[in-house]
C-alpha cells in the first residue's frame, strides 16, 4: 500500500447521519448537500449511497458538479445548482436534468427563455451574501411566480447560535416569502438549522457539514465521523530538553522527549494554523503536534506512545479519536475548511 496520507471513508457513517437529520424533521423532505467534492469526500461514492439509501434530492454549487453526481445517482432524483446559471452553462441544465437555483436579476433574467427546465428562487432574508430581496415580491412576485418554481428557499446566517436574534427574524422574513408561494415546497434549515426546530423545517431541509460528522449538535443528537484522516511514520528520533523542533523553532522541548515525523503537511490540509495544537492519535494515545506543519512534514510528541512509535505505522488525524470539529477548533478554524482543503495527494478508501 502506497505510504501516502489516506483518507477512509465511512460511507455507511454518511448515511446514519442523514438518518439522523432526517429524523430530527420527519414531515421533511431531507437533501443532501455534496458542494465540493461531497466536502472533499468523494462525491460520486457518497452521493451513490446516499441515493442507495433513499435520498432523492442533492444540492451542489456548480452545474459542472452536479454533472457528476446525475453520473452518479441516474436519473429520478432532483440535483439543485446553488450558485445559479450563467450564460455559458446553460446547456448542462437540459443535458444532465438539473435545477437552477436563480439568486438574482441577472439569473431571472437569464432563465426567461428556459421555461420548460425547472428552477427554484432564493431569497435573502437577513445574510446579505446571496438571494433575491424579499422586496421583490412586492415589485415581480407575479412574475416570479410565473416562473413556476419547484422551490424557494433562503439561508440562515447564524444557525450555530441557536439564541442569536437573526434566527428568529430569518424565520419570519421566509415565512412571508413561503406563503407568496402557495403549494411550493419551502427550504430554510441548513445542517445546524435542522437543530432549531421543526418550525424550521418547512417542506425540505438541506444538511450538509452534518453528514460528514461536523457541527455540535444538542446532547441528545449523536453524529459519526465520516472520515478517518491516516498518515504513515517516517522517523523516530529522541531529543533533549532544549531543543527547537521545526521551521522557525516555534516549540523548544521542555524535557527529554521522543518524536515522530509523519508524512502529512498542509499541501494535504493540516493548515498551517494547526501547528503546535493539532493532535494525532497513535494506538488510541495523543500526540501533540510539536513545531510548525510544514508541507509535507509534522513532527508530533510520541513520549507516551513509545511501544507503537515505530516506523511504517499511521497516526490519526481525523477520526473516531480525532473529531474533526475538536480538531478543528484547535486549529482556530471550522470543520468545513479540514474536510474540503483535504488535499489531492490524500487517497480517499471506501472500504
Amino acid at each position: 500500500m502506497s505510504s501516502q496520507p489516506r483518507a477512509i471513508v465511512h460511507l455507511e457513517n454518511i448515511v446514519a447521519n442523514w438518518r439522523t437529520m432526517a429524523a430530527l424533521n420527519p414531515k421533511s423532505t431531507t437533501a443532501a448537500v455534496v458542494k465540493a467534492n461531497a466536502y472533499g469526500l468523494g462525491a460520486e461514492r457518497v452521493t451513490a449511497t446516499l441515493a442507495a439509501a433513499g435520498c432523492d434530492t442533492f444540492f451542489v454549487a456548480y452545474p459542472e458538479e452536479g454533472a457528476v453526481v446525475r453520473k452518479a445517482v441516474g436519473t429520478g432524483h432532483a440535483i439543485f445548482i446553488l450558485n445559479g446559471p450563467a450564460p455559458s452553462t446553460m446547456h448542462l441544465f437540459r443535458t444532465h436534468g438539473l435545477t437552477a437555483v436563480l439568486s438574482s436579476e441577472a439569473h431571472v433574467a437569464l432563465w426567461a427563455d428556459a421555461r420548460d427546465v425547472p428552477c427554484a428562487l432564493h431569497f435573502d432574508t437577513g445574510m446579505n451574501r446571496l438571494g433575491l430581496p424579499t422586496s421583490a415580491l412586492e415589485t415581480a412576485g407575479d412574475a416570479l411566480r410565473a416562473m413556476n418554481p419547484v422551490l424557494v428557499l433562503s439561508h440562515l446566517s447564524c444557525a450555530d447560535e441557536p439564541e442569536h436574534p437573526l434566527n428568529a427574524a430569518q424565520l419570519d422574513a421566509f415565512s412571508k416569502v413561503a406563503e407568496a408561494f402557495p403549494g411550493v415546497p419551502a427550504s430554510l434549515a441548513n445542517s445546524a438549522g435542522c437543530y432549531l426546530g421543526r418550525d424550521y423545517g418547512f417542506q425540505l431541509t438541506r444538511p450538509g457539514i452534518a453528514l460528514y460528522g461536523g457541527t455540535t449538535p444538542p446532547a441528545r443528537i449523536r453524529l459519526q465521523q465520516a472520515v478517518t484522516l491516516e498518515a504513515e511514520i517516517l522517523s523516530v528520533f529522541p531529543v533533549k530538553a532544549g531543543s527547537p523542533i521545526g521551521y522557525n523553532a516555534t516549540f523548544t522541548a521542555p524535557h527529554d522527549m521522543l518524536l515522530a515525523t509523519v508524512g502529512l503537511g498542509y499541501a494535504d490540509g493540516i493548515l498551517r494554523s494547526a501547528s503546535n495544537c493539532f493532535i494525532g492519535w497513535l494506538d488510541g494515545t495523543p500526540c501533540p503536534v510539536t513545531g510548525r506543519v510544514s508541507m509535507d512534514l509534522i513532527t508530533i510528541d510520541v513520549s507516551k506512545a513509545q511501544a507503537a512509535a515505530k516506523a511504517g505505522r499511521r497516526v490519526e488525524f481525523l477520526g473516531p479519536h480525532a473529531k474533526v470539529e475538536d480538531q478543528a477548533a484547535r486549529a482556530n478554524t471550522i470543520s468545513y475548511e479540514l474536510l474540503t482543503g483535504l488535499g489531492t495527494r490524500v487517497e480517499r478508501f471506501y472500504p
